[in-house]
């Protein structure tokens, strides 16, 4: 379904933008932000995945131990906000970060869509937690964290809306969530942003910049606390959950 007002920001100056491979993108005249409009339909999503990536399984997952490797590296710069901590991976492949973070937290789950990637997760990290279901389905569990963990999974989903509201659920007020995704508003990025090799739906259907993602962050309850650095266009960002 097309979308005349902004997932973001909810304005009403959604206009076209350009077409890439088959899709139309909009971007919003108020916050700039850019997305699949109208996002392709469930059935086009589980197309594309099953045709473009090898499956995971319970004995297999694609370069397991180079992502553990870097799992580990990577878990080391979060101890401050996982020590002692309850910590969630949304979108946890094969559950690498959720094992990296079981090192130093007191307990560690991960969330994944993925069948595959989850029975390889149960099967390597018993000892973690592991949840095969959508966010709705998650969201009333009635589970809370401490630290929420999200990297190269924002820009995949189409529309904003139902991860924001599992967050805004699962994070403890005064938890602290990391993001991770591309940024559109960045130096790097092409003039012409249809250039832009990481505009390339259906796999990347939304694109924020350094604004908007703290607008939809704060409609949510949500406030930027540290943004990263980074050379190349992509986000990274902490952000706490504020007091009810």
């Amino acid at each position: 379904m097309m979308r005349d007002t902004c997932p973001v920001c909810q304005g009403a100056t959604v206009a076209f933008e350009f077409s890439k491979a088959g899709f139309d993108l909009s971007r919003c005249g108020d916050c700039g932000f850019l997305f699949t409009n109208p996002y392709p339909t469930p059935a086009q999503i589980e197309a594309y995945y099953t045709a473009s990536y090898r499956g995971a399984s319970a004995d297999f997952y694609p370069k397991a131990a180079s992502r553990m490797r870097r799992a580990l590296v990577k878990s080391l710069r979060f101890i401050p906000h996982v020590m002692g901590k309850r910590v969630l991976d949304v979108g946890c492949g094969g559950g690498m970060m959720v094992k990296a973070f079981s090192l130093w937290s007191a307990s560690a789950s991960g969330l994944d869509i993925s069948p595959g990637s989850i029975a390889y997760a149960r099967k390597q990290y018993p000892k973690c937690h592991f949840y095969c279901e959508s966010f709705a389905d998650f969201a009333h569990r009635g589970e809370t964290f401490d630290f929420v963990f999200s990297t190269e999974l924002l820009e995949h989903l189409a529309g904003p809306e139902d991860f924001m509201e599992m967050l805004r659920t699962v994070t403890e007020p005064g938890g602290v969530v990391y993001i991770a995704t591309p940024d559109a508003g960045h130096p790097a990025v092409p003039a012409t942003v249809a250039d832009w090799n990481d505009v390339c739906p259906p796999e990347h259907l939304q694109f924020f910049n350094a604004t908007n993602i703290q607008i939809l962050f704060k409609r949510y309850g949500f406030s930027l606390t540290k943004a990263f650095p980074k050379k190349t266009p992509a986000h990274s960002l902490l952000f706490r959950r504020e007091a009810a």
